[in-house]
Order: structure tokens, then sequence, then C-alpha cells
């Protein structure tokens, strides 16, 4: 599923590509070139690289989690995994892979609108929910129809809006990154009381780690939709997904037994917690 949500978003760009002209598909009032000449003049660099490199490392490895057992071998976690532990880890990777559809968008593409990458970012979360109501995942691993519902109603408004350019498109953005932060937040504090309220079903004992997981990643994603939703250019809003990673990285590895109940491996945590320090400071800090 992965690696067709990766094909949908290239076939897409190629497409926006071709029909530039179209203004009501893509809009250029925001464009990736000014997002970074206004985040370039804005910060110092205080950190080891400039901010620029910085947010495309970020970008790229983002990009570089779309496989689901690269995922599970870099922090550890080997075997075979339930269906319902397994929908975990592609939850899990979505959020990285939606994030790093805008980053790829808005830092190595100049014909990609700000409109048409949030759009983007949205669109893998909408295909998501859409495939769990089709399916009836609530049948078997759940989540409830009532929670598919709210996700494909979030995220399909704003990847609407973003594509057609609707001057109710900023709020829309608003509303699906707020989701998003308020969704991630109770799978990573308390991931059994969020399996309830999503309806989740066949839970294991790694269930509750495997949440704890889509927490981390789903904050972060919120997190960095808001910031660019409320008006900061893509290189200062990869700083600060960077530090709401760092935290959520902590907030798992450190205080929640589910997830540290996995085995994870404590180098691949250390990495990315590094990363995403050297990341925010040089990018945020002058």
């Amino acid at each position: 599923m992965m690696i067709t949500l990766l094909m949908s978003f290239f076939a897409l760009a190629t497409a926006a590509q071709s029909v530039d002209a179209a203004a009501p598909f893509l809009p250029k009032h925001k464009t990736k070139s000014l997002a970074k000449t206004r985040a370039l003049e804005l910060r110092g660099g205080a950190g080891p690289i400039d901010a620029e490199t910085a947010a495309k490392i970020i970008g790229g490895l983002a990009i570089g989690t779309v496989a689901d057992k690269f995922c599970n071998k870099s922090y550890g976690v080997h075997g075979e995994l339930s269906p319902t532990d397994a929908r975990q880890t592609i939850d899990h990777n979505l959020s990285i892979f939606s994030a790093g559809v805008v980053m790829y968008s808005l830092l190595f593409r100049n014909d990609i609108s700000w409109n048409l990458a949030m759009a983007l970012g949205n669109l893998p979360w909408a295909f998501r929910a859409l495939g769990d109501l089709l399916n009836e995942s609530s049948k078997t691993t759940g989540p409830s129809n009532i929670g598919s519902s709210l996700i494909f109603l979030f995220a399909s408004a704003a990847a609407y809006g973003g594509l057609t350019a609707a001057d109710w498109a900023g709020n829309a953005f608003k509303a699906a990154s707020l989701f998003a932060l308020t969704s991630g937040l109770p799978c990573l504090f308390a991931p059994a009381e969020a399996s309830k309220l999503w309806g989740m079903k066949g839970a294991t004992e790694m269930t509750n780690g495997m949440i704890t997981g889509v927490g981390v990643t789903l904050t972060g994603f919120g997190a960095f939709m808001a910031a660019l939703a409320w008006g900061d250019d893509v290189i200062t809003a990869v700083g600060k997904k960077a530090i709401v990673d760092m935290l959520c990285l902590i907030k798992a590895m450190y205080f929640s037994p589910e997830w540290a109940s996995l085995g994870i491996s404590k180098a691949a945590v250390y990495f990315w917690l590094i990363l995403n320090a050297v990341a925010a400071y040089s990018i945020l800090v002058k």
C-alpha cells in the first residue's frame, strides 16, 4: 500500500507540472522559492549545517521510510505481526510519508504550489480512510466506521480544498492538522484508551506499543501541518516538527513501557534524537 501511495504521489506531481497554466489546480500565490527565501532571511543558521540542507535531510529521510519492513528493522522489531499490529506499522509510516510528501513538494520542486503540496500531504490519509470504509476494516482490525469517516472527512476536505484552491482551503488545512494532532496525542499518552476510542480489534500484547508509535509520528505530522497552515514557511515548519518529534521519541522511549517492551533499538532512537536536535538547532537558532 505504501508503494502504491508513493507512485500515486509522483503521478499527481507530474500531472501538476503538465497543467501549470491551470490556475484553479495549481495556484501560484505561495511557492516553494518564496517560502525558502523568507525562511533563509529569518535565520542565520547557528547549527553545523545550513537551515535548508537540514530541512532537506529530514524530508529525504521521511520519503525513505515508506517500506514497512525497513521501518520495523530500523527499530529492531522482528517477526510476523498480527493484522492489527501490522496496520499500526502502516499508520506509523503514513504520517512520516505524508509529511515527507509536503517537504519534497516545497523543498525539492519548483513547480508545486503550497496549496497543492498541502493537498498531497492529506491525500494519503484520505485514501487510507476510504480503503478502510470500503474494506470494512471495522469488522476485522478497526478503526470503527465513525473513526474512518472522520479521518476521511478532514483529510479529503483539505485535499479537495488544496487541489481546487478553494477560498476555504486554509481553514480546511487548519482543521485537518488539528484533527491529526489531537488524534496523535491520545495514542502517545494513553494508547489503551485510544485503542478503545478508535474501536481497534484483535489486540495483542504488542498493540498498545504499536499504537504509541503511531502517536509519535501522527503528533509530529499534525504539528508540522499546523505550523504550515498557520503561516510558517516550510523550513521553519520542519524545524518545529523536529522538536516535536524529539519530544515524542523521548516520551515513548523513557516514559511509555508499552513502546519500550517492543524491543525498540535504542541506537535507532538515539540516531533520530540526535538528527532532530541538530536539524532543529540549525533551522531555528540564529
